[in-house]
């Protein structure tokens, strides 16, 4: 009887273990709140992934290297705006407004002479799709080292 319960047991590991796995390799393993990945990865511009660096900030710097170092992923900042695909395939947001990615410029070890004004207008231009959009700003810098 002892050994007939260790083989259901056995079994039922077995079978857990191998849902599990058939599962990641489909592609539907879970964010954090239970979203399945693929879910949000279909929605994704071809030039996004989810663990690409939102923003990347450090509490201080020792010997001239950055330290406690915390970086957002584009499924962090996903999660945190419960976000969604609707049926068209759109990233939304937990109140249904349409997420989209914009490219920071601004990472200039020396910087053009236009810079102020290069900054003014993605500034300008990041308002503007604020307007109509939910719009998450990807870091020039994911690694969070300083460019000099």
């Amino acid at each position: 009887m002892k050994r007939l319960f260790q083989l259901i047991l056995l079994i039922n590991l077995v079978v857990s273990l191998l849902s599990f796995f058939s599962q990641a390799s489909r592609g539907q393993a879970s964010t954090n709140d239970g979203v399945p990945k693929s879910s949000l990865a279909k929605c994704l511009p071809a030039d996004i992934k989810l663990n690409d660096v939102v923003d990347a900030t450090s509490s201080g710097y020792a010997n001239g290297q950055p330290v406690g170092l915390q970086k957002v992923t584009v499924e962090q900042k996903l999660n945190e705006l419960k976000a969604t695909c609707n049926r068209d395939n759109k990233l939304v947001d937990g109140s249904g407004k349409q997420i989209i990615f914009y490219h920071l410029k601004g990472c200039w070890g020396n910087p053009p002479r236009n810079y102020q004004e290069i900054l003014k207008e993605q500034r300008d231009e990041i308002n503007r799709l604020k307007q109509q959009y939910t719009v998450i700003e990807m870091t020039c810098n994911p690694s969070g080292i300083p460019i000099s």
